[in-house]
């Protein structure tokens, strides 16, 4: 009788044992999917860990939507997680292809860039794979994913560079031009038209109208292209100064372009000048405010253009380090996207130089100096301006600057800085074992992509 017992007791118990070893797995499985919800405590900056994730491989593009997240690794792999809970809704949707960068989410779409210039669409609510593209205009992924009034603009600035239009819905290729130094390549579709022509940078696309440059070097025009007819609307003829012109803004019937030094302004209906401003340096991260261009220069000011009158409004000396004269063949220089807060009438932009120390395998090691500033933003006066250094081996990787609240989210290579954005002072420095991605805002959101997770600050 007491065998039998025992024998029963010992069942219970091994069953017991068992269900407790079940439950822990599955505590654990649930844990390492995770997300590490509703960290409590404050960081120095005021800023609190609101949910992180671990990701399977390395992020290379992080993009927002519609209260949406969505990262993108080096095989194509996209995940998407609910902004302010951090819940996957759905992940592993791959677009197509490796060596995967840049990632643009628009009109319901998910585009990603990869090898060969191409680029793969997911649908936005689902994940599921729409369509693919490949150019093969360079064996690299492209450097941007414009996409514009139904159409998605590819690209790439490698040894062959060139833009690739397609139908957004369908990937249909509409129109393709390769860079020419002789010619400036050829906006041209085989089947009715061509003409001479290579879009400027920037962002010269507005659904079928593109604004570009060509002739040949001692006989250049700028155009604006109707590419669903082939239609010259207009073409202006002008001094090129240095490389490839860009298109900085669209503002009330005016196209601005800067070329060399200067910023021209033209009519967007006839191509006629209005004005230009030439700075006498380069221009550098700019960004449109209401009637105002902001920009940073290689002469070391911040300028604030009035495009309603075509005058310098206010110009402000921010390299008080002098960085923009240290440039030379072995130093890098780095440039921050402007960051403009309307409510508290602030102003912010970074800039920095990595200087190669090593030149071999052995000895390779780079020092990175930089700057960030605040200025006022109805007066451009400097309101505080900081020094960063870093050491290291910097592998290009672009950087970022974002801002939320009294947060200023700040990155270069695998070093993530943060300061009070109302007195400059730093609040944290955090280095990664590899490196982070640009900070990304959204809904009053910061998320930062860091080797192996995702994390998402409020």
């Amino acid at each position: 009788m007491d065998d039998q017992h025992t024998s029963a007791s010992m069942k219970k118990l091994n069953r017991r044992t068992l269900m407790v070893i079940v439950i822990g797995l599955v505590v654990i499985i649930v844990a390492s999917s995770l997300i590490i919800y509703g960290n409590s405590a404050l960081n120095p900056d005021g800023s609190r860990v609101a949910w992180q994730h671990n990701i399977e491989n390395f992020a290379t593009a992080l993009a927002t939507d519609n209260g949406k997240v969505f990262t993108m690794d080096i095989s194509g792999n996209v995940n998407c997680y609910g902004i302010q809970s951090g819940e996957s809704v759905w992940n592993g949707s791959s677009v197509g292809g490796y060596f995967a960068s840049g990632l643009t989410v628009a009109e319901g779409k998910v585009y990603g860039g990869y090898r060969y210039a191409s680029v793969g669409c997911l649908d936005e609510p689902t994940g599921q794979f729409q369509w693919s593209f490949t150019s093969n205009i360079d064996n690299q992924a492209p450097d941007n994913v414009i996409v514009d009034a139904g159409r998605v603009f590819v690209l790439a600035e490698g040894p062959s560079a060139g833009v690739s239009a397609l139908n957004a819905s369908t990937g249909q290729l509409l129109w393709q031009v390769r860079y020419s130094f002789e010619d400036f390549g050829n906006i041209t579709d085989s089947n009715t038209w061509w003409v001479s022509g290579f879009p400027l940078g920037g962002d010269p696309f507005d659904g079928s109208i593109v604004y570009a440059l060509g002739g040949n070097e001692s006989n250049v025009n700028f155009f604006k292209l109707d590419t669903d007819n082939g239609n010259v609307l207009w073409r202006s003829n002008l001094t090129l100064f240095a490389g490839i012109p860009s298109v900085l803004a669209i503002y009330q019937g005016q196209v601005i372009i800067e070329n060399g030094n200067q910023i021209l302004s033209l009519n967007d209906t006839s191509g006629d000048s209005l004005w230009s401003v030439d700075v006498g340096a380069a221009v550098y991260s700019p960004a449109l405010y209401k009637w105002i261009l902001f920009f940073g220069a290689s002469d070391g000011n911040f300028y604030a253009l009035d495009l309603s009158s075509g005058t310098i409004a206010s110009k402000t000396k921010v390299d008080n380090q002098n960085l923009f004269s240290t440039l030379n063949d072995s130093n890098t220089l780095t440039t921050y996207p402007i960051q403009v807060d309307a409510q508290n009438q602030r102003l912010y932009w970074s800039f920095g130089v990595t200087q190669q120390l090593g030149t071999t395998s052995e000895n390779k090691h780079d020092h990175y100096i930089g700057a960030v500033c605040s200025l006022d933003l109805a007066t451009g006066k400097l309101v505080w301006s900081r020094q960063i250094e870093d050491n290291g081996v910097f592998y290009g990787f672009s950087a970022g600057l974002v801002v939320n609240k009294d947060a200023l989210f700040l990155n270069e290579n695998n070093a993530l800085w943060v300061f009070s954005a109302s007195t400059g002072n730093l609040a944290r420095n955090q280095h990664f074992d590899h490196y982070v991605l640009p900070p990304v805002v959204s809904d009053n959101v910061v998320f930062v992509a860091s080797d192996l997770q995702l994390t998402a600050y409020t």
